[in-house]
């Protein structure tokens, strides 16, 4: 039985670092750019984020979406990637911007309350000059 147990259970983790929870994208609008992001709008999406992942293209990244503002936690669990997180208001304004180191268990936790959070790779809100109090757009639907 404690094997049977076993190996049901490494095929979990297994399967939990394959890409299958999160297939929808977003466009996002971005100082006149368009980056792709993929949508966590599930309980299940937003537990895993971008878990297991060995690299992330600097154009795109996760929108986390939630049902209603509060204060948003994240940990970076088996996140190999260096991230930063910003956290949006239901208007998609810019509330806070933190950055998370990979492979840590410090909890990070929004000073504010947020209805939205947008994961990237570690330098791009630098890069793109985006900041507190700016506005992203999505542009179109979920696909």
């Amino acid at each position: 039985m404690r094997v049977v147990f076993f190996v049901f259970f490494l095929s979990l983790c297994f399967s939990l670092g394959a890409d299958t929870l999160s297939k929808e994208t977003v466009k996002i609008e971005i100082g006149g750019h368009i980056y792709t992001f993929e949508v966590a709008d599930s309980r299940e999406e937003r537990l895993k984020g971008l878990m297991f992942r060995k690299e992330l293209a600097g154009t795109s990244g996760m929108l986390f979406v939630f049902e209603k503002a509060d204060y948003l936690k994240f940990c970076m669990d088996n996140t190999f990637i260096p991230l930063d997180i910003a956290f949006l208001s239901p208007y998609l304004e810019i509330l806070e911007i933190q950055t998370m180191e990979p492979m840590s268990n410090k909890v990070t936790i929004s000073s504010v309350k947020a209805l939205y959070a947008l994961e990237v790779k570690q330098g791009f809100f630098k890069e793109t000059g985006l900041d507190i109090g700016d506005t992203v757009k999505i542009v179109g639907e979920k696909n």
